[in-house]
């Protein structure tokens, strides 16, 4: 089996290309910085960004199953989430519908609900985009991810190791799905078997998913502390968000907080129940949450990060 693949470079692409190779696979990438993609020696690599087309076409050459997960989660305006996760996604379903291979779309959670951000939004029509597209497609909603390599959870580990753990201050408890790295890039392998035209979304050990205190207190329990938890107010976070976001835009920095960040937080259920992955295919996660944790903490101590 042949795939080609976009977004190598991140840490759920990295995970994928490792389980990839692993299970035979030839695998193509499109990589705007070859040097960041691993296993770079034992990958095909084309080099050039997802707006270069002729590129996309190259990767998809042959392939059976073409891997979308190349986007932006924070940009600096709307119109880059528009170029690159919406028309990014349709030039990639383009690239597969013309090698006859089958699309795995990278979806999100958030695109549930897509006015609560920009980013939202833009996934939600990353969907409509691959449709589209082509027939042979298939989006993956996938909730928050986890896992070596990340450093988007680092923060939080690193507020939790200090004795405290943040919960947006909402009634009911707010809860979400979480998914270990290693478990997500099994589920996009395992989209490739389901049936096309069709969105899945992805879940986690427990049905009812997490709030936040659960998730704090379970991350404590693998670093060996008792967090204090905090219910944060809404305008507290709002506040810290907007002058975090004036200080990188004076600042001429890519943003950390992205627009509507507030409302994707303060949102009570981002727990995965709709035409669920698993309901489709025998995948299931395998990872419980405090070994994915345990994992996680190993990876950042032994690279003096945590």
């Amino acid at each position: 089996m042949k795939a080609a693949l976009t977004g190598g470079t991140g840490f759920v692409g990295a995970t994928l290309i490792d389980l990839l190779l692993r299970e035979g696979w030839d695998v193509a990438a499109l990589a705007r910085d070859p040097a960041r993609l691993p296993h770079a020696d034992k990958v095909h690599v084309v080099k050039g960004p997802l707006e270069d087309e002729a590129a996309l076409t190259a990767i998809a050459q042959d392939a059976d199953v073409f891997f979308h997960l190349a986007g932006l989660t924070h940009a600096r305006s709307r119109n880059d989430y528009e170029r690159v996760n919406v028309a990014g996604a349709e030039a990639a379903a383009r690239a597969a519908a013309g090698a006859g291979a089958k699309l795995v779309h990278a979806s999100s959670m958030s695109a549930r609900q897509p006015g609560v951000s920009p980013y939202a939004k833009s996934k939600s029509d990353s969907e409509s985009a691959v449709a589209k597209a082509g027939d042979a497609w298939v989006a993956l909603r996938l909730p928050a991810i986890y896992g070596p390599r990340d450093m988007v959870t680092l923060p939080f580990f690193k507020l939790v190791k200090s004795g405290f753990a943040l919960a947006p201050k909402t009634e009911p408890a707010a809860r979400a799905s979480i998914l270990y790295v290693e478990d997500a890039a099994n589920a996009l392998l395992a989209a490739a078997q389901v049936p096309a035209g069709a969105v899945y979304e992805v879940g986690d050990e427990r049905a009812e998913g997490w709030a936040w205190t659960e998730i704090g207190a379970a991350l404590g329990e693998v670093l060996g502390k008792r967090p204090r938890p905090i219910a944060v107010p809404r305008g507290a976070i709002a506040a810290y968000h907007g002058a975090v976001r004036t200080v990188e835009g004076a600042l001429g920095r890519a943003p950390s907080v992205r627009e509507g960040q507030i409302n994707e937080f303060f949102h009570p259920d981002w727990v995965a129940r709709e035409n669920l992955l698993s309901d489709a295919t025998g995948w299931r996660p395998r990872t419980p949450l405090k070994e994915g944790f345990a994992k996680t903490a190993c990876w950042y101590q032994e690279r003096g990060l945590l």
